[in-house]
């Protein structure tokens, strides 16, 4: 797989379909954020492959690549945006994740507070 794909992919989901990282996927997200912070702008292998292990340790490893394959058969001219996405990618991608985790974190609150009001 493409790592520019990878990433792509997976910023996509942070800011497009965050629900893909629930029930429990969304939890290991600051660990995430932390090992991608390891990385650093230029280093998009070792950044797609930080992701591609997270999500396989996830039970997301197959929609990855699925999604990736996807990605390189639509694929056309980068974007402005793709491109800002990959030249700041461990800024972007560790913002984004923070994003998501706390959007997630509200979500499952909300989740259980209408869990123990049913009771």
């Amino acid at each position: 797989m493409e790592p520019e794909k990878v990433i792509i992919v997976f910023f996509k989901w942070l800011r497009e379909n965050p629900n893909i990282f629930m029930p429990t996927a969304w939890q290991d997200l600051p660990k995430l954020d932390t090992e991608i912070a390891e990385s650093a702008d230029d280093e998009l292998f070792p950044i797609a492959m930080t992701i591609s292990k997270w999500c396989a340790h996830h039970g997301l490893g197959d929609t990855l690549r699925d999604c990736t394959r996807k990605e390189i058969e639509d694929a056309g001219e980068p974007t402005a945006t793709t491109q800002q996405m990959l030249t700041n990618t461990t800024q972007v991608l560790r913002q984004d994740i923070e994003e998501t985790y706390k959007k997630l974190q509200q979500l499952d609150a909300q989740k259980l507070d209408k869990d123990n009001d049913s009771k």
